[in-house]
């Protein structure tokens, strides 16, 4: 009998034993695309978790926020209050009207106020009346160790809004000491008006004039 070889030969097996590139592409395209399939996944459901905590975190906070009072209504004064409280108003709009924030004037002063000036004296008195006062407003007298410090203290203080008209009223030296005295006006108010008088009427033998 002849012998017949049923066993494949070397070539046939080693072409079935190594795999196609392109199938094995295709595989790892395949595993690739489900890797990013589930891990997209994953990631959207945590972001919505975190959002639904956020959320009813929020809704708890909300809930536990107690609601603002009602505004209550203001019921405006019957007239004749309203009348009996116009003369009180009016006296305090005019008091406001010619007041001197003195505090405001010494501190805007101290912040200008330079470092190598001594102040012996200052004086301020109230303005009589009008848009500016009199130039003896403000008086300040001192001394430094030089000019230039001086003309410093003036130029400061013409920037102060309430001061007006700064002007050096005298200097002197001694034993290289600069002694000055500087004057200036402090803004007020408008003078209040006048009260109206009214007309006086005698009557004489039954006539008036």
């Amino acid at each position: 009998m002849r012998a017949v070889n049923l066993l494949p030969n070397d070539s046939t097996r080693a072409s079935r034993g190594t795999p196609q590139p392109a199938a094995l592409a295709a595989a790892i395209t395949g595993v690739v695309a489900v890797a990013l399939v589930g891990g997209g996944n994953l990631f959207e459901q945590a972001r919505v978790s975190s959002a639904m905590k956020t959320l009813n975190t929020a809704k708890i906070q909300l809930a536990a926020t107690p609601l603002p009072p009602a505004t209550p209504r203001v019921t405006p004064p019957p007239p004749a209050v309203a009348q009996q409280m116009q003369p009180r108003t009016d006296a305090v709009t005019a008091a406001l009207a010619t007041r001197i924030a003195w505090d405001r004037i010494l501190r805007e002063f101290s912040l200008v106020l330079p470092t190598d000036i001594q102040l012996n004296a200052l004086t301020m008195t109230q303005p009589l009346g009008g848009v500016t006062s009199a130039p003896t407003s403000l008086q300040l007298s001192g001394f430094t160790y030089s000019y230039d410090g001086v003309a410093r203290l003036l130029a400061r203080m013409a920037l102060i809004p309430d001061l007006t008209g700064v002007t050096l009223s005298n200097t002197s030296t001694n034993d290289h000491v600069v002694s000055f005295s500087i004057s200036a006006g402090i803004k007020g108010a408008p003078a209040p008006a006048a009260p109206v008088v009214p007309p006086t009427v005698t009557t004489t033998g039954g006539t008036a004039s």
